[in-house]
């Protein structure tokens, strides 16, 4: 059990330095994947709605603090993000790629219409569009990128925990 909460929070801790520092470098038109929204699906895909709302919100608790703006805001979105594809994970198969680039380009445009409804549109902009096609779509088409290879770490280390939990359970 100590082992899965310091992996999570090294994990978190690791993927929101590289979504500040090196990522902005790798910025297509503007646009960067969300590599924390990446993780939160694929962890809730593979351990259930528990797990995925805990990621979540300790991720988008992590990415308010980081961010400055208002604390909980991506906290809770991360939590709700959590719960809603944890709580699918048992009727489908878990550890198919495709299954994880679906539900992240799902969970994308979601996510990212939350935040622009909530931060853009309630100030007056309507243009919702315009960010669909130029932000968000791009965006989830980008997370699906960053889908392959975070899940596949992600699954690779849900193994070997899984793994070590069985290994010490042996009498």
């Amino acid at each position: 059990m100590r082992s899965k909460i310091f992996v999570l929070i090294s994990s978190v801790l690791l993927i929101i330095l590289l979504q500040t520092t090196l990522l902005e470098y790798i910025k297509f038109n503007s646009i960067k994947p969300n590599l924390l929204l990446v993780f939160i699906v694929s962890v809730a895909l593979l351990r259930g709605n528990i797990e995925g709302a805990v990621t979540g919100f300790f991720a988008g608790l992590m990415q308010d603090i980081v961010s400055g703006k208002v604390i909980g805001f991506y906290a809770l979105l991360g939590m709700y993000l959590g719960i809603a594809i944890g709580s699918v994970n048992k009727r489908l198969y878990r550890d198919n790629f495709f299954v994880a680039l679906v539900f992240s380009f799902v969970a994308s445009i979601v996510y990212e219409s939350v935040v622009y409804f909530f931060g853009v549109f309630l100030k007056g902009q309507t243009d919702f569009i315009y960010s669909f096609t130029n932000i968000i779509l791009p965006e989830a088409v980008y997370n699906m990128a960053a889908t392959v290879i975070i899940f596949f770490i992600v699954m690779k280390i849900d193994d070997r925990i899984k793994k070590s939990n069985k290994s010490s359970r042996k009498y």
